[in-house]
C-alpha cells in the first residue's frame, strides 16, 4: 500500500515537472537576429540580460541565424515555425507587408503610454507602415557618409571636404597623385565600389529614385542615368580606384590602407578605424550636395509574426528593445545610431564630432526600400559591374536592368 502510494506520488509529481517544463516552454520567447561582429554579440547578451534583471517573469531564448537570413526567415514563417521576434531589414519589408505575415503593432502601442511613437524619426517607423498599420519598430539607423583623411587634403592644399558634385570631382583631381613618381597612381581622391546601395544617394540627389510611388522602375530616366554617369565618371577619368584594382577587399580597406583620400561608408567604419587604422587622420562629412543635398539610410525593425501564441509576450520585449531604455544600451557604443529623438538627445549625440554628421543627415536621408522580389539586387549589382569591369553602355544596361527586373514586382 505503502509502495503504491509512493508511486502514485511519483508519478503525480513526474507529471507536474512534465508539465512545467511544457509551460515554461511555450512561454519563452525565442528571438532571432543575425549579427554582424563581436561586439554586436556583446551588445545583444547585453541587452537581453539588461531586460532579464527588469522582467525576470519573463524567458527569452536567442536564436542566431548567421547566414542567409532572410531566407531562413522567410522559410520558418512559410512552415509556422517563426521566432516570436526578428529582425526584419528595410529592403525586404514591402515583401513581407504585401503577403500579410507580420502581426500589426497599433493596438499594443496606442495602449502602451510609455512607447511614444512620436519619439521616432518618421522615415524610419514609415519604412514599416503600410496603410497606417505598423508592423515593425525601428531598432537603429545607419546612413551614409563621407569620410576624408585630413593628412591628405592639407598636402593637397585642402582645408575643408568638398561641398557638391562639382568640388568632389575637383578634389578628387587634385587628390590622385603618384608619389613615388614611378609613373603608377599612388593615392586616388576617392575609392568607389560598383554597388547599387553605393549609386542611390547620387541618384536621389540628382533628384531620381529607383521607382516611383506606384512601384514602377525609374531607372530608365535622365536623373538617374545622369547620376550613374557621374558616379562612374569618377572612376572612368581615373580619379577614383575601386578595391579589386588596388588588391584589397572592400572601399574601407583601401582608404584605411591611405590609397584613397575619401571613402563613402556608414558608422560601422568608425570602431573599425580605432581599431585597424589608429594612425588614419580622418572625419567625417555630408555626402556632397547634387541637385539636393541626399544620402540613403539603413534600418532594421524588430517584428512578430502574425502567427504567435505569444503575442503580449512578445510586445513585452519588443517595446522594451525599441523602448528608450533599451535603445539606449544598444547605440550607447555608437555601433548605429538611435531612431529615438530622445535617445539621440539624452547620448548627446547631436553635438558629438563624428555622430552629429550622421544624426544631421537625417534631415535628408531616404530609406531605400524596394518593392520588387529580393533578386532585383543581384540583377541591379551584376549591371554595375558590367558598367564597371567590361565597360558596358550605360544606357542599354539600364534599360536590360529594367526590363530584367519588371518580372520580379511583387503581387498585391
Amino acid at each position: 500500500m505503502v509502495k503504491s502510494t509512493l508511486k502514485y506520488i511519483f508519478l503525480i509529481s513526474f507529471l507536474a515537472l512534465i508539465i512545467s517544463c511544457i509551460r515554461d516552454k511555450a512561454k519563452t520567447i525565442r528571438f532571432s537576429s543575425w549579427q554582424s561582429n563581436p561586439s554586436e554579440k556583446r551588445l545583444t547578451d547585453s541587452l537581453l540580460h539588461c531586460f532579464a534583471k527588469k522582467y525576470p517573469e519573463y524567458k527569452v531564448k536567442f536564436e542566431l541565424i548567421p547566414g542567409n537570413y532572410s531566407e531562413k526567415i522567410q522559410l520558418m514563417l512559410g512552415t509556422h515555425s517563426a521566432p516570436q521576434v526578428f529582425y526584419v531589414k528595410d529592403f525586404v519589408a514591402p515583401s513581407y507587408l504585401r503577403y500579410d505575415v507580420l502581426q500589426p503593432l497599433n493596438e499594443y502601442i496606442d495602449r502602451d503610454t510609455s512607447f511614444d511613437k512620436n519619439d521616432f524619426y518618421p522615415q524610419f517607423l514609415n519604412a514599416f507602415t503600410k496603410n497606417g498599420k505598423i508592423y515593425g519598430i525601428p531598432k537603429d539607423f545607419g546612413c551614409y557618409v563621407l569620410f576624408y583623411n585630413i593628412d591628405m587634403f592639407k598636402a593637397a592644399g585642402l582645408s575643408e571636404p568638398p561641398k557638391d558634385w562639382t568640388e568632389l570631382e575637383e578634389f578628387s583631381k587634385k587628390l590622385t597623385k603618384d608619389i613615388n613618381g614611378d609613373g603608377k597612381t599612388d593615392q586616388y581622391g576617392i575609392v568607389v565600389e560598383p554597388s547599387i546601395d553605393k549609386l542611390m544617394p547620387f541618384v536621389f540627389q540628382n533628384m531620381g529614385s529607383f521607382q516611383d510611388k506606384d512601384a514602377n522602375l525609374t531607372l530608365n530616366t535622365p536623373e538617374f542615368q545622369g547620376a550613374l554617369e557621374y558616379y562612374y565618371g569618377l572612376y572612368s577619368k581615373k580619379i577614383a580606384t575601386i578595391p579589386t584594382d588596388v588588391s584589397m577587399n572592400n572601399i574601407e580597406e583601401v582608404f584605411g590602407r591611405k590609397r584613397a583620400a575619401m571613402v563613402i561608408s556608414g558608422g560601422w567604419f568608425v570602431p573599425q578605424l580605432k581599431d585597424q587604422y589608429k594612425d588614419v587622420n580622418y572625419k567625417v562629412a555630408f555626402l556632397p550636395k547634387g541637385k539636393q543635398m541626399a544620402t540613403i539610410a539603413f534600418t532594421v525593425s524588430y517584428s512578430s509574426p502574425k502567427e504567435n501564441p505569444l503575442k503580449e509576450e512578445s510586445w513585452k520585449l519588443l517595446s522594451y528593445l525599441t523602448g528608450k531604455e533599451g535603445m539606449t544600451v544598444w547605440t550607447s557604443t555608437g555601433i548605429a545610431m538611435p531612431t529615438r529623438k530622445s535617445v539621440a538627445s539624452g547620448l548627446d549625440y547631436i553635438n558629438h564630432p563624428e555622430y552629429k554628421i550622421f544624426m544631421g543627415s537625417v534631415d535628408f536621408a531616404k530609406v531605400f526600400q524596394v518593392d520588387y522580389n529580393e533578386r532585383w539586387f543581384s540583377i541591379a549589382q551584376s549591371a554595375m559591374q558590367a558598367i564597371f569591369y567590361e565597360r558596358a553602355d550605360i544606357p542599354q544596361k539600364l534599360k536590360q536592368m529594367e526590363n530584367d527586373i519588371k518580372s520580379l514586382r511583387l503581387k498585391k
